[in-house]
C-alpha cells in the first residue's frame, strides 16, 4: 500500500511541475449591482484547481513533447527515465518546469517555488527541507535546457525517493 501511495504522490509531484499557461488567479471576484464580493477558495478547492491546472499543463506539454506514461512512472519510482538518451521526455520536463514558473527560459530554477509545489502535491511537508534539496539540485552545469531541467527533476526525485525509502 505504501509503495502504491509513493507512486501516486510521485506522479502528482511530476505533474505539479507542468504549467504551459499563466496561472489562474486564486481569488474569484463576483460583481453585484450594490457591492463587490471577494471569495477566497478553501484549501480543498485550491488543491482541486491545482490538479486540474496541472493536468492542463501536462496535456499542453505532451502535445509538443510526447512522453509515454511508463517514463513518468519510472521517474516516480526511481527518480530517472528508463532511456536517458531520449531527448523528448527531457524537453517535456523543461516545458512543465518553465510553464509552472519553476524554471525560467534562461534555465534558472526557483527552489522555493519547487519546494512549495512539491509540498502542495504531497499534502504538506517540510518546505524548508524540500527547498534545501531543490537549491542543491538547482546548481546545474548542463547547457542544454532540456537536459538541465531533467537533471534538476532527477536530482530532486532521487532525493525524495531516498527519503521515502529511509522512512520505511
Amino acid at each position: 500500500m505504501s509503495k502504491t501511495m509513493l507512486v501516486c504522490v510521485l506522479v502528482l509531484l511530476t505533474f505539479s511541475f507542468i504549467k504551459c499557461k499563466k496561472p489562474k488567479p486564486n481569488v474569484a471576484t463576483t460583481k453585484d449591482i450594490s457591492s463587490t464580493t471577494t471569495v477566497t477558495p478553501t484549501s480543498k478547492e485550491q488543491d482541486e484547481r491545482n490538479i486540474i491546472y496541472m493536468t492542463d499543463i501536462m496535456k499542453d506539454c505532451n502535445e509538443t513533447f510526447r512522453i509515454e506514461m511508463s517514463y513518468l512512472e519510472q521517474l516516480n519510482n526511481s527518480g530517472s527515465f528508463p532511456d536517458e538518451t531520449d531527448r523528448t521526455p527531457k524537453c517535456y520536463i523543461r516545458c512543465v518546469l518553465e510553464t509552472s514558473g519553476v524554471a525560467t527560459e534562461d534555465g534558472q530554477f526557483d527552489p522555493a517555488l519547487a519546494a512549495l509545489l512539491v509540498a502542495d502535491v504531497r499534502g504538506g511537508g517540510d518546505t524548508n527541507e524540500l527547498e534545501e534539496f531543490a537549491t542543491r539540485c538547482s546548481e546545474r552545469k548542463e547547457t542544454c535546457k532540456c537536459e538541465r531541467s531533467y537533471q534538476f527533476i532527477k536530482c530532486l526525485m532521487e532525493k525524495e525517493v531516498e527519503k521515502f525509502e529511509k522512512s520505511k
